[in-house]
């Protein structure tokens, strides 16, 4: 019979010949010969049965560690430790670890050469394999998870730099799974042909992308298997019977986010407006004929009544009451005819004007322009004739007058002729003549300036008051942000003898705050319209709103706009019955025989929700008019109340949710990946 020294080299010479069966004959047959040799007989009788470390323990100790002594003992478990790392070296090095001793042995002389190096490194590592299984897979199972933490946290992975999305995970860990089972698929392979290598390596990236890929999708089964698991596990909804808690807590996970926001929504929230799966639960129990389906429509119908008051309040909350602008242009042009009285006594006290400066202008410009111009000036011209009342100032004789309560009614004449003009020319004119005008009258009078700026003031503010209603206007004369911001500034500088900020941005908010009402008013029933027209924050309503009002106030008035929309939504589907389909499809899925009510699709998450309903059917059963009535009154609640049943809901929400994200997390780490590709790698080369 051949010793095990002969057994060793035939294990070397075969391997090296490529023969992979006689190989694993070979290291069988070392491996039987080292567990069945002989024993030394014992020199005194047997010792009581002890631990492996021969405390008397009174115990029967296993055959095999009572037949070993302290040495026996210490040599098996240092040959265990030695094949684990060795098993783990190779797996973390991606099947190189033999190489490198191999390449050591022939660099100390202990192997002729690198080649018979390596492969006396092999077949030790294969024999060793065959010796001790255990060891070798917990050897394999360390050494691939340190290597692939070693890659993640330098930076050298796909799986970690993925999004949440399902697609991404699995194309990001298959490929990841690919690179590593390639590696040990290649890394593993002993033999001179190149051909090999690629064809284990291709075998290896094969496996390793399948178990790569699989990691995300299990993970996120697992996770929608607990949500269904949990929904119908977890405790009651108050006021609910089992079967109709279940379908709260399955909608609620759906809508998680919503039912965090209700609180924001005001006191009229309800569990509908959390998202499409609670307004599905609406759907189908407002096709009931109970108490249930009675208290959920009254109480949509009720709180759509009250839509119009909601916006008022949330304007006159955030950007003040509105005004009326006929009223406030009123008392603006009562102000302006009280501060004309002031001229009379400064006209009383004046000296006399002296027009002839102008007058000759005027002639040269009636001769020199034509048109509107011409006549412009010529009508000017006309306008100051008249007898001197003092003959006190130089060059005054007939037909001009000196009076200056003429040149002062002349100035207001030009104004007149001012808003009306469109012709450029002519605006020209007037504009040069105004301003001579007002300058003589500043001289002949006295404290005239002062009461020009009052009207001035006054004038400036009513326009602001109608500029405020255009803000909102669109089409090719709408004011652009940046315009509108600049007009604010340059208006609120005080002009002329004005001392103080004027009070036109004040008019221009009060003008923009009446329109808002107006449109409010005229589109409560269109409120997509109405949020289209100033709750969009891109367009530029929205930008002009935040220069008049500020960024928060609009932006509260936006979600108010916002949520009323979702109101009503939930009013047209459940109450005008805007979507039949929707509606007959969510009754039937509420009855017991039928189905579940929660909407599903293909996903993972959707196979989730479908065996939910499967198990709704069970539940609810013969009792889905039951049902609908329970969701239908816990669904119409309002208040204290529906803030209460969505807490619980959350909080049965949050665990769960945290729960299957947890499963998910463990089942679909990318550790998995590179723990089994020294398993994958090692398939790949038999």
């Amino acid at each position: 019979m051949a010793t095990l020294d002969e057994l060793g080299k035939a294990l070397v010479n075969a391997d090296a010949a490529g023969d992979v069966a006689a190989a694993r004959a070979l290291a069988g047959e070392i491996t039987r010969m080292r567990q069945v040799a002989p024993a030394a007989a014992p020199a005194t009788a047997p010792a009581p049965p002890a631990d492996p470390f021969a405390a008397p323990t009174g115990a029967e100790a296993p055959p095999a560690l009572a037949a070993m002594g302290y040495g026996e003992l210490a040599r098996t478990a240092g040959r265990t430790a030695d094949n684990i790392v060795r098993a783990a070296a190779n797996g973390m090095t991606f099947g190189l670890a033999d190489r490198f001793a191999g390449g050591m042995d022939a660099l100390t002389g202990q192997a002729p050469s690198y080649s018979e190096g390596v492969k006396a490194q092999h077949a030790e590592s294969e024999a060793r394999r065959q010796e001790q299984p255990a060891a070798a897979v917990v050897g394999d199972v360390a050494g691939g998870l340190a290597g692939g933490a070693g890659l993640v946290k330098n930076g050298v992975t796909l799986a970690t730099r993925v999004g949440p999305a399902l697609l991404p995970r699995v194309l990001g860990y298959g490929a990841e799974g690919a690179a590593y089972g390639a590696a040990h698929g290649a890394g593993s392979t002993y033999s001179e042909r190149i051909a090999d290598y690629i064809e284990n390596a291709k075998k290896g990236a094969t496996t390793g992308a399948l178990i790569g890929g699989a990691l995300p999708v299990v993970g996120n089964a697992a996770g929608a298997l607990y949500r269904t698991a949990a929904s119908f596990l977890g405790p009651r909804v108050e006021g609910a019977s089992r079967g109709a808690s279940a379908l709260l807590r399955a909608a609620a996970q759906a809508d998680e986010a919503g039912l965090r926001e209700l609180p924001s929504m005001g006191p009229d929230a309800m569990l509908v407006d959390a998202g499409p799966a609670m307004l599905g639960l609406g759907q189908g129990a407002g096709t009931g004929t109970g108490s249930g389906r009675t208290a959920l429509v009254n109480a949509l119908r009720e709180r759509d009544a009250r839509t119009g008051q909601r916006l008022a309040e949330a304007l006159d909350t955030n950007l003040g009451p509105a005004s009326v602008p006929s009223r406030i242009e009123a008392g603006l042009s009562g102000d302006r005819a009280y501060a004309g009285l002031d001229y009379q006594p400064l006209l009383q006290n004046a000296r006399p004007t002296n027009t002839r400066a102008l007058a000759n202008q005027l002639e040269d410009i009636a001769v020199v322009e034509r048109g509107g111009a011409q006549r412009a000036a010529q009508q000017v011209r006309d306008m100051l004739d008249g007898q001197p009342l003092r003959n006190a100032a130089p060059g005054a004789r007939p037909p001009l007058s000196d009076n200056p309560a003429v040149l002062l009614n002349t100035r207001e004449a030009i104004d007149g002729m001012l808003k009306t003009e469109a012709d450029p020319n002519v605006i020209r004119v007037l504009t040069q003549t105004r301003q001579a005008v007002d300058e003589e009258l500043a001289r002949s009078v006295p404290g005239i300036k002062a009461v020009d700026a009052q009207l001035a003031e006054s004038h400036r503010q009513s326009a602001a008051l109608q500029r405020g209603t255009q803000v909102l206007e669109s089409g090719k004369t709408a004011i652009r942000p940046v315009e509108l911001a600049d007009e604010i500034s340059q208006g609120a500088l005080p002009q002329g003898k004005m001392v103080g900020p004027s009070a036109a941005p004040v008019r221009l908010r009060q003008g923009t705050r009446a329109e808002l009402d107006r449109l409010v008013g005229t589109n409560v029933n269109d409120l997509n319209t109405l949020e289209r027209k100033i709750g969009t924050p891109q367009d530029w309503n929205s930008q002009k709103l935040e220069t008049i009002f500020g960024e928060g106030p609009v932006a509260n008035v936006a979600k108010a706009l916002m949520d009323n929309r979702r109101f009503r939504q939930a009013y047209q589907d459940i109450v005008q019955n805007s979507q039949t389909a929707q509606r007959v499809e969510a009754a039937a899925s509420m009855k017991g025989a039928e189905g579940g009510n929660v909407p599903h699709d293909t996903t993972i998450t959707g196979i989730g929700l479908k065996a939910l309903n499967a198990v709704a059917k069970a539940i609810s059963g013969a009792s889905s008019a039951r049902t609908k009535d329970e969701i239908g009154n816990i669904l119409a609640q309002q208040g204290p109340a529906v803030e209460r049943v969505a807490r619980a809901l959350l909080e049965s929400a949050r665990t769960t949710g945290e729960n299957a994200r947890a499963i998910n997390r463990v089942l679909s780490s990318p550790y998995w990946i590179s723990v089994t590709a020294p398993a994958a790698g090692r398939k790949s080369t038999q």
